[in-house]
């Protein structure tokens, strides 16, 4: 694999991640060869290989904002305001993870949290009221402070975390390689349920109807769970390793590593299926269209309520693994990545290519997108800047590792991990030509803080929604007892003792 120099004069560690194994690189695609790395995390498991654990569980104040209700509706394709709650991969079903303000060079770093032993960090954080929950491939789940990098709380599990949490007011949710969604406290990280899916769960896991916990496993099953209890509401077969969901409204969109995809209802109706010869990247959506990637070079436009194909534009015309990551919807524009070191930019309407830009290596992860900029990870262990109008390459830095995790892009701050262990915030400049509009989120953020509470009753966010939105409203139609008829989800009581040889998290100690 190529290695890049040093950015000069950001003040970043500049320290290479050239040792990092090849596989690792495969392993970000969470398709295809990823399966391999994903098994040995699950012989070795926190702390393998002789690696010290890292501290279980730090406790916290109860944090006081935790009686919100979720917000409703859809979001906007792009906005300033981030979403008070990351009820899904990326806050929306778009695939993008950038709030603006732009920023660009001089970059410096504030804070680096390092991963027990170096293990990856493939997980991309949710943010929620300053806090990142985040997970890794040494099995831990932290609650990080977004400004300092000061850890709350982290809950161990017995495999490594691949898959993107969701947060509501109150709970953290998310999928662990050991074969289950947990279900942790948002103040203190304390355990409320756990749900075994009988699999290697590689899947995000999003929040639908305000009731149920969306998430499939590594043979191919979609699964609902109940929102409180972890209890089995429904399940669907697509076959192979399922990725997503992309979650809009009453309708959830997946994808499996076989080829399949596929939309399903809050009732788990199938509403269509559509299979591909090729591996399919994980989906993004909006309220008409999936968008979806398949490794064989196309990217593919379906419509979301019937399954029927808007467009299709080859993008790659080399055979093998060529497209793999997510698209990102943004404005009148498709980003996508390809490993032969393309970012490609679609007409959102009919696919048609605008521009096309070539990098050294594998782009195997979503950007984030700011008001006019790109924030791309590539293999050749750098963040690159990209002008989204024209595509030209505005600026890059070093990541001291091969891309691990998506970019995360809010309040003039870019959020990233890397395979060698490291996840970073790194804080950047506004461009010299552009005065900062009043109102906007960096006048607006007291100097102490760079992430101020997102609950002031002031806030947009949720006045802005609909609230006769049908995804706005509880649902109680999940409340009735599950017959448990398909016999594969099997949900653990809370509290329930269990051992690391039934494939559970240890129980969790408040640290001295």
């Amino acid at each position: 694999m190529l290695k890049a120099e040093s950015h000069t004069g950001n003040g970043l560690d500049t320290s290479s991640g050239g040792d990092t194994r090849a596989a690792t690189i495969i392993g970000t695609s969470l398709i295809g060869g990823l399966i391999i790395l994903f098994l040995l995390s699950t012989v070795l498991g926190p702390g393998g290989g002789g690696n010290e654990p890292i501290t279980t569980l730090q406790t916290v104040p109860e944090d006081s904002s935790a009686v919100d209700s979720l917000p409703a509706g859809d979001i906007p394709s792009w906005q300033e305001q981030k979403p008070r709650f990351w009820l899904q991969a990326r806050a929306c079903s778009r695939g993008d993870a950038g709030w603006g303000p732009d920023v660009v060079a001089p970059f410096s770093t504030l804070w680096q949290l390092d991963s027990g032993g170096g293990r990856e960090f493939f997980s991309a954080p949710a943010l929620v009221e300053g806090v990142l929950y985040l997970g890794c491939n040494d099995g831990y789940l932290r609650a990080v402070d977004a400004s300092s990098g000061a850890l709350k709380w982290s809950f161990s599990t017995v495999c490594g975390i691949c898959g993107e949490p969701a947060v509501d007011s109150t709970t953290v949710y998310f999928g662990g390689q050991d074969g289950y969604v947990y279900a942790l406290d948002r103040a203190t990280g304390s355990r409320k349920w756990s749900a075994g899916l009988g699999y290697h769960v590689f899947c995000d896991t999003g929040i639908m109807c305000d009731s149920l916990i969306l998430s499939g496993n590594s043979a191919g099953k979609v699964c609902a769970l109940r929102r409180g209890t972890g209890e089995p509401v429904w399940d669907r077969e697509l076959g192979g390793i399922v990725l997503g969901p992309a979650i809009v409204d009453t309708v959830a969109a997946f994808t499996s590593e076989n080829g399949v995809t596929a939309v399903v209802d809050r009732s788990g109706e199938l509403l269509w299926s559509r299979s591909s010869s090729t591996q399919a990247s994980s989906p993004s959506a909006d309220s008409s269209a999936v968008y979806v990637g398949f490794s064989g070079g196309m990217v593919r436009k379906f419509d979301i309520r019937t399954g029927d194909l808007l467009w299709e534009t080859d993008i790659v015309s080399s055979s093998g693994r060529c497209l793999r990551a997510r698209p990102v919807i943004t404005g009148g524009r498709v980003l996508v990545g390809t490993n032969d070191g393309s970012l490609v930019c679609l007409d959102r309407g009919g696919g048609e290519v605008l521009w096309r830009q070539q990098f050294d290596n594998w782009l195997q992860l979503p950007p984030a997108v700011g008001q006019g900029l790109i924030y791309l990870a590539c293999d050749d262990q750098r963040l690159h800047i990209i002008d989204l109008e024209t595509g030209d390459k505005v600026d890059s830095l070093e990541m001291g590792g091969y891309s691990g995790t998506a970019p995360l892009l809010f309040n003039g701050v870019v959020f990233l991990g890397n395979t060698a262990g490291e996840f970073r915030a790194i804080r950047g400049t506004l461009p010299e030509e552009e005065e900062t509009p009043a109102g906007t989120i960096l006048e607006e953020t007291p100097s102490d803080s760079l992430f101020p509470s997102e609950t002031d009753s002031s806030g947009s966010f949720d006045d802005a929604q609909d609230d006769t939105s049908e995804s706005a409203q509880h649902d109680d139609s999940f409340e009735e007892p599950f017959d448990g008829s398909g016999g594969m989800v099997q949900p653990l009581p809370p509290g329930d003792e269990t051992t690391e040889d039934e494939g559970t998290a240890p129980e969790m100690t408040e640290s001295e």
